[in-house]
This record gives structure tokens, sequence and C-alpha cells, in this order.
């Protein structure tokens, strides 16, 4: 019991001295097609063996949060980086495990090297990303870096990018619209007052009656508050949320039913 101790002071040890080593360093932005060449500083040359991807929502409305993977496998598969950007949108941290520069609001890259549990396994990273004000398309860039768990960078370890992630970027619908038409779809709108201190109203639209659970989440994903979870009729609804048990900074709100989920952020 004592070893089991040490090892695991030993390890948080270890993941602090890598973050504070990391999170400074501002030679770890700029990797992706966007804003960059790659990780030339381990190697120049693009290796096809290491393949990188996202996923994630592909259709947001005008200031509307998504949240996204990017994925990795292959190449020497020790440990791996990335960096993700967008052309016109912000990119959003959702937990420890990403840094984002203030800098370069656009790109998230990694706090630290993620370990693979095997070299035949598949990492990933967590994100958020929050389309712009104007309606149209925005382009999400990743790259990732298969690396040698040696510190040394160099061409032992090995880097691509990702297929450019197109997202299309839609005009929001106003909860306030007098228009007669009848809205089709679900609809999660953004919250009002954003930001907000203490209480903002959240509505959302469900074309038919079904089961719905609207939940509130902090940055680092973790659930702090369900505001519904009951069957409801078709129509508009406005749910109230206060916040003020909550320490300022970003959230996130979640409308699920049997065949619609969207993700908002709020402030």
């Amino acid at each position: 019991m004592k070893n089991n101790y040490i090892i695991l002071f030993l390890f948080l040890a270890f993941l602090s001295i890598a973050v504070i080593a990391n999170i400074n360093e501002t030679d770890l932005i700029g990797c992706t097609e966007l804003n960059g060449s790659g990780c030339v500083c381990h190697s120049l040359e693009i290796d096809s063996s290491v393949t990188v991807w996202v996923e994630g929502p592909d259709t947001l409305q005008v200031g509307e949060t998504g949240m996204y993977k990017m994925f990795m496998a292959g190449g020497p598969a020790e440990a791996g980086g990335y960096n993700v950007a967008g052309r016109f949108g912000q990119m959003v941290l959702v937990d420890s495990f990403s840094y984002q520069n203030e800098y370069a609001l656009n790109e998230l890259t990694q706090a630290f090297a993620l370990p693979f549990p095997t070299p035949q396994d598949t990492i990933y990273w967590n994100f958020g990303y929050t389309a712009s004000e104007n309606p149209g398309w925005d382009t999400i860039y990743s790259c990732g870096l298969s690396l040698i768990w040696d510190t040394i960078p160099d061409f032992h370890d090995r880097w691509n990018y990702g297929p450019k992630f197109p997202v299309r970027i839609l005009e929001t619908v106003s909860s306030a619209d007098n228009s007669n038409e009848v809205p089709r779809d679900f609809i999660l709108y953004q919250n009002y007052p954003n930001p907000f201190n203490p209480s903002t109203s959240i509505d959302f639209y469900l074309p038919k009656a079904d089961k719905v659970k609207l939940s509130v989440f902090n940055a680092t994903g973790r659930e702090v508050q369900v505001l519904v979870n009951s069957f409801m009729n078709s129509g508009t609804h406005t749910i109230i949320f206060n916040g003020s048990n909550l320490s300022s900074g970003i959230y996130f709100y979640k409308l699920e039913t049997s065949e619609f989920q969207q993700v908002n952020k709020m402030l």
C-alpha cells in the first residue's frame, strides 16, 4: 500500500512538472495548415503512417459552441501532441489536457504529452469550438504529433495533418421572431442575457412532444445542474437558470431529446 502511494505521488508530481514546463512555451502553437507548417521542430516531412481526424457537429448557429474530438493513431505511438485551429471561430478549453495561448485564441494545443496505452491504440483530445458571428462556412484545421517519449524533438517523432473539417454557420433563429411560419425542427436558442449574473433564460423549441433533458456543464465537462428531465409538449419553452451558486466563468448547456442534441456556451 505504501508503494502505491509513492507511485501515485510521483505520477502527480510528473504531471505538474509537465504542465508547467509545457504551457508556457509559445513554440507549441502555429502547427496547423491554417497557421504553420506542421511540427517541423521534430521532423520536416509529413508521415502518412500517422492518422489524424476531427469528429463533431458539421453545422452550428452563429455564436453557438459545439463539442469536438481530435483523434490520432499510428507513428511511434508512445505519446502524442496535437493542434487544432479555426479560421474564423474561437476554440474553447474543456479540460486541463489542453492549453490556449493568449496570442492565439483560435487555436488549442496539448498542455502535456498524452500517453498511448499501447502503440495500437487511438488517443483523442476534447475541445469546444464557438462559431463566428457571420453566417457562412468555417474550417477546423488539425495536426497530430506521434512521438517517442524521450523529451527529444527529432526525426524519430512523426506527424501529419488531419483532413480539413468544414463547419456550416447558420444565421441564428430569434426566439422573438414574430413570423407566422412555424419551425419544423428542434431549436436550442442562445441564452439571454449572455453574459449573465446571476440568472438567464434558455429557450428551446420542440416540433413534437418528447422526453427532454436540459443540463448545465462547467468548463471541465462536469454536469453541475439538471434544469429539465421530463416529458414535454411541443412548442417553445423557457427555462430560467440561476447560477448564483456557481463561480464566474464559461459554462455549457445541453439539450437532449430522443432525436436531437445540441450544446451552447454561456458566460
